[in-house]
């Protein structure tokens, strides 16, 4: 299993909470929960894209349990639907998340 992987349901519940907190995340108290950037491996983005039906891949924002918002990646076929293997029977998802935030780490030439 690739580091940046997690399962249907994760992804689920990390983009549910985001959504259900959307509106308040430029409030106060949510200071510091949206990071600049995350950084993945390129072999992550590679697995997404080498799926035999993958055109494509999606960003989706999600929010973690502390709050922190996240980057999840899933694959994305010729109708622009998400590829959830495991919803057609052709095994494992291939949902990526689990990137390096910045901040805390962040390199010298952040756009």
């Amino acid at each position: 299993m690739n580091k940046h992987q997690i399962s249907l349901a994760d992804a689920k519940a990390l983009t549910s909470r985001y959504r259900a907190n959307i509106d308040a995340l430029t409030a106060p108290a949510y200071k510091g929960a949206l990071p600049y950037s995350e950084t993945f491996d390129a072999a992550a983005i590679k697995e997404i894209l080498n799926q035999a039906d993958c055109v494509s891949f999606r960003t989706y924002f999600g929010m973690n349990e502390d709050e922190s918002v996240c980057i999840i990646h899933i694959g994305v076929d010729a109708e622009g639907n998400d590829i959830i293997n495991s919803l057609n029977g052709k095994g494992e998802d291939i949902i990526m998340e689990y990137g390096v935030k910045c901040p805390p780490i962040c390199n010298n030439q952040q756009l």
